[in-house]
């Protein structure tokens, strides 16, 4: 079923508060959380556990999609389905680990999907065995994406004020280069069994001295290989309704940054096609998405909308099966 993103009552303050928190540091200590939004630690993790029993809210772990290329690539494919057949589609594709996200659609195209892999030739292969047999799949529309500006893990609730939200927010080094593939995955594993393992225990499942763990795990962290984020039901979150675009800009490099900050944007990617440009917003009524184009137009030197559709449903987000409520059904790790 199609379900509705809106049959969930929006969480109370203190809830939004926790999950925003979360969202700036997922790792920080049950005390810093709970200073931060004005509780006790045990009332801080006791509430946590509660919306993650109710598959209210969850961590998110993966890859960065920053990491694209010259060896980790990204499609975005738009489906057009025989009539009644796309929910099946939709939740046939989402089952497979390296899709990203799903999406059920209101416009000219039935579902959307984001790919991750590995070389071009690859990726175009992975798309045919992934709908090409399908004979419920009419039409097929893809194009790669050339630079991601914006990810569903970077997306922020706007609960705390700027002052509650640097007492959160990691101190920024220097920059780094990512680590290799194998610690990456070896760090990506544990991560995603408990993200806020100690160090102590991390460098136990490493066999590593605890200061070297702090180190990797600081590497993996601050070169932004990995995304370690916090993710709600929309419309629990308050932001129900959602929008996928694509754009013509003069340039995708600078308006993707641009367009990619506001604060409504959750996805925000410059892609090789007839848009140079794609992104999902959310907001919390169909009607602000003309402000957020009038907005967008303001600041993106040449926008034009090329296509607009209504996210009906969530399918799969952040590597994450939602149910027809929007609520994580279980994990699916991305390769």
């Amino acid at each position: 079923m199609y379900g509705s993103h809106q049959s969930l009552p929006e969480l109370p303050e203190i809830d939004l508060a926790l999950v925003h928190a979360l969202q700036i540091a997922p790792r920080a200590p049950w005390s810093a959380i709970a200073r931060t939004i004005g509780v006790d630690p045990a009332t801080a993790a006791r509430r946590w556990d509660r919306l993650v029993e109710e598959r209210l809210a969850w961590f998110v772990v993966r890859p960065s999609a920053e990491q694209l290329a010259p060896d980790r690539d990204g499609v975005v494919l738009k489906l057009r389905c025989r009539p009644g057949t796309e929910v099946r589609v939709a939740e046939r594709i989402a089952k497979v680990p390296d899709v990203y996200a799903v999406d059920l659609l209101g416009g000219d195209d039935d579902v959307a999907v984001v790919l991750i892999g590995r070389g071009l030739a690859p990726m175009r292969e992975a798309v045919h065995a992934l709908v090409g047999d399908d004979p419920d799949v009419f039409a097929t529309r893809m194009f790669f994406l050339a630079q991601v500006h914006n990810e569903d893990t970077q997306w922020r609730l706007d609960i705390l004020d700027e002052e509650q939200q640097r007492s959160l927010a990691r101190p920024q080094g220097g920059a780094t280069t990512p680590p290799s593939d194998e610690v990456l995955k070896e760090i990506t594993k544990i991560l995603m069994e408990d993200p806020r393992m100690s160090v102590a225990d991390i460098g136990r499942r490493l066999d590593k001295p605890e200061p070297t763990a702090r180190r990797m795990l600081d590497r993996v962290l601050r070169s932004r290989a990995l995304r370690l984020g916090c993710d709600v039901v929309a419309s629990a979150g308050g932001a129900g309704r959602a929008v996928m675009l694509e754009v013509c800009c003069d340039d995708p490099r600078k308006a993707g940054a641009v367009i990619g900050a506001e604060p409504y944007v959750v996805r925000c990617a410059a892609v090789v096609g007839p848009a140079n440009l794609a992104l999902v917003a959310r907001v919390s009524s169909l009607g602000e998405v003309f402000d957020l184009e009038a907005r967008a137009a303001e600041l993106v030197p040449g926008w034009r909308v090329k296509d607009r559709s209504t996210i009906v449903r969530s399918v799969k987000r952040q590597g994450q099966v939602l149910d027809d409520e929007g609520r994580v059904v279980r994990p699916c790790p991305v390769g």
